[in-house]
């Protein structure tokens, strides 16, 4: 053979082995199995293992914090990546370029965080007060955890300063915020913010003993009107003076008084809104307008003693409204909210003015609105779920169920702009429910709700839920359930967006003294679902029960978070359920 043949066949045997000695090495193959638990602010490491050539590890995808370090992934969860989910991406590569990647999602259990700091305002401002979690509570802060199961785990926490207080160790998802016996909250959210915005009055605290303190009136420069009227004075210190009497038709003078045996430090009272209301008719609506008015100030009352509050009320300050309220549209809205067609009681509306109370601030609770406009209230029942009134219900006015078409409304408003204006309206309808014992109580029903001064007509805000049941049987159907474990769901309401809605569980009990037997309030629950089961301990068995559901509507609230921080509008809804009894052991 000849030479160069040979070299030939010798180069292509040599390339042939280089050939067969270059094969790509396989692609990793993970035989690590990823760790998916890890708690707020503990350290959580993954060891990695893939088989393969010479195989490195890249962490390609991961939350702020992770690291890789040869093949350990290390992490410690902040507050803001537990209970929430985290994906971790990780690539293993071998020597010849051929990878894999592995995949997985870690979700720490972490701290849920409460904080109660009211928010308390006065004539003099507003002020913090920090809630003190420390106090002793029969129902115990806790976090309600659902299991696989039905049942519920209890974890329980500690109170720190500044109001807050913190539950370690709770999983992801929507679990129970007991706070109290009536703050129950439905959520999953690892802050909640629990504080008010609450009308505080000045006060220096109670007097050494209790005595008798005694108020006169004496006003003049009252406007003589045809038919008798209303005198009304509040004073925003204490809260305890409040005075509302009948004006003389003719009379440009008022005398009065009364006296008032407490313990209250008078001295404090330093203030004083006297108001003379007149009769006027709104369409076939009869109610007041605001006429003259007296602002004092700089009072000096002695405690246990005689004290006279005198003056001139002030000529009316003009002011008007075109007020039209679409009253036939609430009529509708008491059809299917209990067992029964609940008889209308009344209806009410209300143009007023919040004292100090900034018209771009919060809702501020327990705040004693000043009337400008409002109507006569009719309300007989022993038991309201819902105050409608601020003046005592006394007078009678029809239900509002035809539409108020008043046009331009003249009153007086003498108070500074800056305060808050409102509009509320409530429409009252009664029922009948069966007491065990054989005897029956009758429930107020509510649709109420508080705006901004209207510039249209005004229409309802807010309806009942609708369809609501029990286990899935007929909320509206009394009936006896096996067990304690109970489930209510419901339909939104046909008008309005709820931020949420609250369950009220009313039991039978005996009034102190009385013997008499009715259903009262026993516990609060909120959530902004349409559909609840009720946490362990509330029911027991051979117990009769009435539910009532109250959809919620606000400008601000939000049911999962901070339930309490409100702003306009507001309204509320009721519905109630037929007694359910539950089996008996």
């Amino acid at each position: 053979m000849p030479r160069y043949h040979v070299v030939l066949v010798t180069l292509i045997l040599l390339l042939l082995t280089a050939c067969s000695n270059n094969t790509t090495p396989p692609a990793p193959v993970f035989s690590s199995t990823p760790v998916t638990q890890a708690v707020e602010g503990s350290p959580y490491a993954y060891q990695l293992a893939a088989s393969g050539t010479a195989v490195t590890f890249s962490l390609t995808n991961a939350p702020s914090g992770a690291t890789l370090s040869g093949n350990t992934v290390s992490w410690t969860p902040t507050a803001q990546q537990s209970r929430v989910l985290n994906n971790f991406n990780v690539t293993a590569t071998a020597s010849g370029g051929a990878s894999a990647t592995q995949s997985w999602a870690v979700t720490p259990s972490g701290t849920i965080r409460i904080s109660r700091i009211d928010t308390l305002w006065n004539e003099s401002g507003s002020t913090t007060a920090p809630f003190d979690w420390s106090r002793p509570d029969p129902y115990p802060v806790a976090a309600l955890v659902p299991q696989q199961d039905g049942s519920f785990q209890s974890l329980s926490g500690t109170a720190g300063a500044n109001g807050a207080f913190e539950i370690p160790n709770v999983p992801a998802g929507y679990y129970w915020l007991r706070l109290g016996l009536r703050d129950t909250y439905w959520t999953s959210s690892s802050t909640f913010d629990v504080g008010s915005d609450f009308f505080f009055p000045v006060t220096n605290g109670a007097a050494p003993t209790t005595s008798t303190t005694y108020i006169n009136f004496n006003f003049t420069s009252l406007e003589a009107t045809a038919t008798r009227g209303l005198l009304q004075v509040d004073t925003p210190e204490l809260g305890a003076l409040h005075y509302l009497a009948s004006t003389n038709a003719g009379s440009t003078t008022f005398f009065g008084g009364f006296g008032i045996g407490s313990n209250l430090d008078f001295s404090v009272i330093k203030n004083a809104f006297v108001r003379q209301y007149e009769p006027a008719a709104f369409g076939s609506v009869n109610g007041y307008v605001l006429g003259p008015a007296l602002t004092l100030s700089n009072l000096s009352l002695t405690t246990g003693g005689t004290n006279t509050i005198s003056g001139a009320l002030d000529h009316p300050v003009p002011a008007s409204i075109n007020l039209s309220v679409k009253g036939s549209a609430w009529a509708p809205l008491f059809d299917h909210i209990a067992p029964t067609a609940p008889t209308a009681v009344g209806g009410a509306f209300y143009l007023s003015v919040l004292p100090y109370i900034s018209a771009d601030g919060p809702n501020v609770s327990l705040s004693n609105p000043i009337d400008l406009i409002w109507t006569k209230e009719n309300s007989t029942s022993i038991f309201s779920l819902r105050s409608c009134a601020t003046n005592p219900p006394f007078f009678t006015n029809p239900p509002l169920t035809t539409d108020v078409e008043a046009g331009t409304v003249q009153y007086s408003d003498p108070f500074p702009i800056t305060w808050r204006r409102t509009f509320r309206v409530c429409h009252s309808g009664s029922v009948d429910v069966p007491v065990p014992g054989g005897t029956t109580q009758n429930i107020n029903l509510t649709n109420s709700q508080t705006t901004s001064l209207p510039t249209a007509t005004v229409k309802p805000l807010i309806s009942a839920v609708q369809n609501p049941k029990i286990n899935g049987a007929d909320l509206f159907a009394a009936a006896t359930i096996n067990g304690t474990t109970v489930t209510l769901t419901w339909d939104p309401p046909a008008i309005g967006a709820p931020y949420g809605y609250s369950v009220d569980i009313l039991s039978p009990a005996t009034l102190v003294g009385g013997g008499t037997v009715g259903y009262f309030s026993s516990t609060t629950l909120s959530t902004a679902k349409t559909s609840m089961t009720i946490p362990p301990n509330l029911l027991a068995s051979g117990k009769t029960y009435l539910f009532t559901i109250t959809a919620l509507a606000d400008g601000k609230a939000n049911m999962e978070t901070s339930p309490h921080r409100s702003s306009l509008p507001v309204g509320s809804a009721d519905v109630i359920s037929a007694p359910i009894t539950t089996a008996a052991n």
